[in-house]
């Protein structure tokens, strides 16, 4: 029998519209998925459940509960935008099951965790990375002392009282964790929209002042053997039929040699005759040499986080890159043949609207297949979160629900607005941004020819305006946006009529 739960919570249920939820890519929880191949290779026997695919009720939870084994164990993985999930699910195991025994793990927990604590259903909390931790939590479990004071990295409820241990160092050698087990989410292969997730490294050794990743990792960089990433290819594509293959870094050539050598040896498998490969890369990790073995090795797109238009602004976000380098990289990936997708973020600190406009001009005459315009969502753990929070310049709704980058589309409410910015002005130029590339003729052409073309958010099939339903959707999602656009319009040009009007009299 299965000794342990693993949930895949799902995101608030305000934080996106149904609408949107629809065509949204799913792509399957790779955190609880390596928590239960490691659990595995130390034979423990986990169940899993993704609540994107399977939604949980009391009925369900309950059946689940009952099959479990001694030491019956739930563990819960969340992020920032499935916390009030998260805190219900928790509750509501100990309601169901008040002797089983509750971990909750994952970013937020590491960066938030009194968010947790606060909870006396709460058994443990995991900081940092989960693995090694858990199956000691298991293994301590099945022992006859219990003793939790002597595992790393964990906050657990000892009566009344919470007690911390110090924290774990992070694993020197990723190969020491065994393969993905796929096998466990095989059943909804095809619901996913991209089942063939490679993660190769973990870390990232760049100071970015809006991204959470070093949360856990700080600033080291570590990644698996060439080797164990193509053998996770080869599975992928022979077991699975996987045709697109992303590789899920935060960057893939921080080592140069490494990702040459990946790329060899997806080469030698012939792997690259029989799937397409995306990944993301830097600007200035973006030689010439590398582009050219990611065009042999099938890499069909390429994402770059061009963030903002303002050299100035890149200083700010402590990018340590240029606006220069990242399109300069930009033309010579589409010279050697590849397909580039880019994200923006609107909304940085300092930023005024003549930045916006003048990133929105420069983004239209750029040869990019894919773009997503994002308002800052300043998560927990972030340089800008630490630093705006204290001066109560960050707005927190309940749950954590406006921590979403593209919650402009469900609310005024987002969390961040820079002095320098209004905020409808702010919301306005980022979804005109959007509208203004996806209804051009280019952005248009995209949509109908290419499936990477909903900027790696939206879920398009190679033959979407054909299927009534599908067209269905769409429309219903773009009713949505523009109703939404024109409320934000029309509002904004009202207050400054009347700012207008009241100045001149």
């Amino acid at each position: 029998m299965n000794q342990i739960l693993l949930i895949n919570p799902s995101i608030h249920a305000k934080t996106q519209s149904k609408r949107a939820t629809a065509v949204m890519s799913l792509s399957f929880p790779t955190s609880i998925a390596v928590l239960a191949g490691y659990l595995l290779k130390y034979d423990f026997q986990p169940s899993l459940i993704d609540e994107q695919m399977e939604p949980l009720n009391d009925t369900t939870l309950q059946s689940l509960l009952a099959q479990l084994a001694p030491p019956r164990v739930v563990g819960i993985s969340s992020v920032t935008l499935t916390v009030s999930r998260t805190q219900h699910l928790i509750r509501l195991v100990k309601k169901l099951a008040p002797d089983v025994t509750v971990i909750v793990g994952g970013i937020h927990a590491t960066v938030q965790p009194d968010d947790f604590l606060q909870l006396p259903e709460l058994d443990i909390l995991v900081r940092g990375e989960g693995e090694l931790t858990l199956r000691e939590i298991m293994e301590t479990l099945l022992s006859e002392k219990k003793d939790l004071s002597q595992i790393l990295g964990i906050s657990y409820r000892q009566g009344d009282k919470i007690c911390h241990t110090p924290d774990r160092p992070l694993l020197k050698d990723l190969d020491e964790l065994p393969p993905m087990p796929y096998h466990l989410f095989a059943k909804h292969k095809n619901k996913y929209s991209n089942f063939g997730i490679v993660f190769g490294s973990r870390g990232c050794p760049y100071p970015c002042t809006f991204c959470s990743a070093r949360s856990i990792s700080g600033l080291k960089y570590r990644f698996h053997s060439a080797q164990r990433i193509v053998d996770e290819c080869k599975t992928l594509i022979d077991v699975y039929g996987q045709t697109l293959i992303q590789l899920a870094d935060d960057n893939i050539a921080v080592h140069k040699r490494h990702f040459k050598e990946v790329c060899e040896g997806l080469i030698q498998e012939g792997l690259h005759k029989r799937a397409a490969f995306h990944g993301s890369l830097r600007g200035d990790d973006a030689r010439d040499d590398v582009l050219e073995m990611a065009h042999q090795a099938n890499f069909t797109i390429i994402y770059f986080g061009l963030e903002t238009g303002s050299e100035r602004l890149m200083q700010v976000i402590r990018k340590q890159e240029t606006v220069a380098e990242v399109i300069d990289a930009i033309h010579r990936t589409v010279q050697h043949g590849i397909a580039v997708g880019t994200t923006i973020i609107f909304g940085l600190p300092s930023e005024t609207r003549a930045d916006r406009k003048a990133c929105i001009r420069m983004v239209q005459n750029l040869p990019i297949a894919s773009v997503r315009y994002n308002t800052l969502a300043p998560y927990p753990g972030t340089a800008i979160f630490n630093e705006y929070l204290p001066q109560n310049k960050i707005l927190i709704k309940d749950g954590w629900e406006n921590f979403n980058v593209q919650y402009l589309w469900q609310s005024d409410d987002i969390p961040y607005v820079p002095d320098s910015s209004d905020r409808l002005e702010l919301i306005f130029d980022t979804m005109y941004a959007n509208f203004a590339h996806y209804l051009s003729w280019h952005g248009i052409k995209q949509m109908f020819l290419s499936p990477v073309a909903g900027g790696n958010v939206v879920r398009l099939s190679s033959r979407w305006y054909t299927s009534l339903p599908e067209l269905w959707k769409i429309y219903a999602l773009f009713q949505y946006m523009m109703l939404r656009f024109l409320s934000v319009a029309v509002r904004m040009l009202v207050r400054r009529l009347f700012n207008v009007s009241k100045k001149s009299t």
